[in-house]
């Protein structure tokens, strides 16, 4: 029998409060987010024609890297197929996915992923809860400020669509883990390890809250050397520690991230005008406000999510008022100095009041200006840690208004009160959610085994976030899709592929359907089929009066399956399209199926067709017709001597010297590992002015090994 003891008491107590912060915490999330909890089995949080889908394919895609595939999920060929793309850019939220990915095993696809969302705002709840306490408010004031936080506008306003951007959770558990690995003695080792851990996972989470976590750790270091309140070698030695190990932990992801830069042509990000908080909209909530919404309601911009910034009224009375007691500016200086910093950066470049540009630089222009920063787009998030200070602020100003009550029960009493007015001035319900089920025949898709392509109309251009949600049901590649950061040369390839183009033009209404069309396309939409590994279209009935299926019909081996009420199936006779091609000609009018990019169009060159290579850089993408292919030959000019370095799938696979004048440099390719395509980069070691024509290709030729024929 335990015997009872006042630390076991107290000990008890804790847990039992624990409990019911955990409980009270929950019910709030399930009140913010209502009715996502009434159908966690059927229904997604977000809008169905924004980019919530997308979302939801991230974690889909998690999954399936992860358990099917065996695979790096930072990379992806299941959208923006055959050519690939690196999500290390994306907004992939991959933390999320990592907790996803045993919860869908357990509740299911569906239910996981709302669990995955719900569970950000508990915990973003409880971190902040936390903090506050290290900072020595009572639990009253720390209860008010875990709640201000993970229920602010700015985070409920991301359940239409942005997912990554509510592992909040992560800030403030870093930030209490530094403070106290920098502020302690004991145990500060665990701490510092644990202030790494929760970086990384930011990082993961968001690239952003990654930016804010330094920008913020910078400050408080800078803040403990101005006040001495540790010696400036300690300081350097922990926070060094922290950002190396959080540095190696993400060394993945920023490898990925250096070698998407190099290899592609990323274009600016632009948006940080468009997307910087007003300065009325942190005084004013958005019109969505279920209480003050109708009569104070300012929108700021049309992308209202963008645009959300407003704290709360009572935060702001709270926090204002921590300001004026001289104790709480010294104990509270980091947080005013980080509420400060942030709010001037997440009103962007331009001072903006009343939907006004007012002329005034601000200092985000000269964040822009630094490496790596360029791309942060949207300033009005730097609002996060303005409301994660202010909520800080919050309870240290509740805690010394308590503190004048003697009566426990007249500060529960109140702090109640403060908790339904925070409620009440916060709340927007309800949520956005759309219905998780796809249509029939793509589940239908999705069970005929085998590796290919669906495509759909509309799509490849368009509606990626409905295509993404449609392939989270049959699991097959598509063109295109969405990434928030997509290269150059992954949009321009498609615009030039045979079949491809045609239908994206037919369904624009862009060209007619007649017979010189077909007659071009009657050769190379058969071998662009086979190439790409097409097998169904899925086409939406309102498009088949602008020819598109007509088009299909006259050009490719194809037959009717019926389908549903809004949605045609379609599908490829493959046993009558031609065989992979032995010899790809660099001027054909399918070649651009192979030479993805680096390369000019085609022209005539000593009274032969083909490409010349552009820049340093060319890549052509193979898919050997037959087992046994060994090696290709090419068939290359070059002005003079050149040697190149070449690569399969980026792993080196030797070096070559091309003679002056024509020659046939035979390519050994390592065993195939079973992939779609083969991306073979050739890097032209000549000028590095792409103006310079370096090379030119006319053939490229597939060897078939000798033991192969016995």
């Amino acid at each position: 029998m335990t015997k009872w003891t006042p630390r076991l008491a107290s000990r008890r107590k804790r847990a039992w409060m624990g409990v019911a912060l955990t409980l009270g915490y929950l019910g709030l999330t399930l009140l913010f987010t209502y009715p996502l909890a009434s159908c966690l089995m059927t229904c997604h949080a977000g809008e169905a024609g924004g980019d919530a889908p997308t979302y939801v394919w991230n974690l889909w895609w998690m999954k399936k890297s992860l358990i099917e595939l065996h695979s790096n999920p930072l990379t992806t060929e299941f959208i923006f197929h055959p050519i690939g793309i690196s999500l290390a850019l994306h907004t992939l939220g991959a933390t999320q996915g990592a907790f996803f990915v045993p919860l869908s095993l357990a509740l299911g696809d569906v239910a996981a992923a709302n669990v995955v969302v719900l569970l950000t705002f508990l915990f973003s709840a409880l971190a902040v809860y936390a903090l506050a306490r290290h900072y020595h408010a009572d639990r009253g004031g720390a209860f008010l400020a875990g709640a201000a936080f993970a229920f602010c506008p700015y985070r409920v306003a991301r359940l239409a669509g942005h997912y990554d951007l509510l592992s909040t959770e992560w800030i403030p558990l870093f930030l209490l883990c530094f403070a106290k690995a920098l502020d302690r003695t004991r145990r500060s080792r665990a701490w510092l390890v644990m202030a790494a851990l929760t970086a990384a996972a930011c990082g993961y989470a968001n690239l952003s809250y990654l930016v804010f976590l330094g920008l913020i750790a910078i400050v408080f270091v800078l803040e403990r050397l101005a006040r001495k309140r540790a010696p400036w070698r300690t300081l350097f030695l922990r926070a060094g520690f922290v950002f190396i190990t959080a540095g190696i932990l993400l060394s993945p992801l920023f490898i990925a991230i250096a070698q998407a830069m190099t290899r592609w042509t990323y274009p600016p990000y632009p948006g940080a005008e468009r997307y910087s908080a007003d300065l009325l909209s942190y005084l004013l909530p958005a019109p969505n406000q279920n209480v003050l919404g109708g009569a104070l309601g300012y929108e700021a911009s049309r992308n209202a999510t963008e645009s959300i910034v407003f704290p709360g009224y009572l935060p702001w009375l709270l926090g204002l008022a921590a300001l004026l007691k001289k104790r709480l500016r010294r104990s509270h200086a980091f947080w005013i100095a980080s509420g400060v910093i942030f709010f001037l950066f997440s009103l962007g470049p331009v001072l903006r009041v009343a939907g006004r540009e007012t002329g005034l630089p601000l200092p985000f222009a000269l964040l822009q200006r630094l490496p790596l920063l360029h791309n942060l787009r949207a300033p009005a998030r730097f609002s996060l840690i303005v409301v994660l200070a202010l909520a800080i602020l919050m309870a240290a100003g509740w805690t010394a208004l308590s503190r004048r009550l003697r009566r426990r029960s007249a500060r529960y009493a109140m702090t109640g009160a403060a908790a339904a007015a925070l409620i009440l001035e916060l709340v927007s319900v309800p949520v956005s959610v759309f219905a998780a089920e796809t249509p029939a025949l793509f589940r239908a898709v999705g069970a005929e085994p085998g590796d290919f392509a669906v495509v759909e109309i509309p799509g490849i251009d368009q509606v990626s976030g409905r295509l993404m949600h449609h392939q989270t049901a049959h699991g097959k590649r598509i063109f295109i899709g969405f990434c928030a950061r997509v290269p150059l040369e992954k949009k321009s390839y498609y615009y030039g592929l045979p079949l491809v183009r045609p239908l994206i033009d037919l369904r624009k209404r862009k060209i007619p359907l007649d017979d010189a069309l077909v007659e071009r396309e009657r050769t190379s939409a058969p071998r662009a089929a086979r190439f790409l590994g097409i097998r169904y279209f899925v086409i939406e009935r309102s498009f088949a009066k602008r020819g598109v299926i007509d088009y299909l019909e006259r050009v490719l081996p194809i037959e009717r399956l019926g389908g549903d009420d809004e949605r045609e199936l379609l599908r490829v006779r493959e046993e009558e399209l031609p065989p992979l091609p032995w010899t790809i000609e660099a001027g054909a009018p399918e070649s651009r199926l192979y030479f993805e990019s680096g390369w000019r169009r085609p022209a005539v060159f000593e009274g032969r067709l083909g490409r010349a290579a552009r820049g340093r850089r060319s890549t052509v993408l193979l898919r050997r017709p037959a087992a046994g292919t060994s090696a290709v030959t090419l068939v290359a000019h070059v002005p003079a001597s050149l040697p190149i370095d070449l690569r399969i799938d980026d792993e080196r696979i030797g070096r070559l010297r091309l003679p002056a004048g024509w020659s046939r440099p035979r390519i050994e390719l390592p065993a195939s590992k079973g992939a779609f395509a083969e991306r073979l980069t050739l890097l032209w070691n000549g000028p590095a002015d792409p103006s310079i024509e370096s090379a030119i290709v006319t053939e490229i030729r597939f060897v078939r090994s000798t033991a192969s024929y016995h």
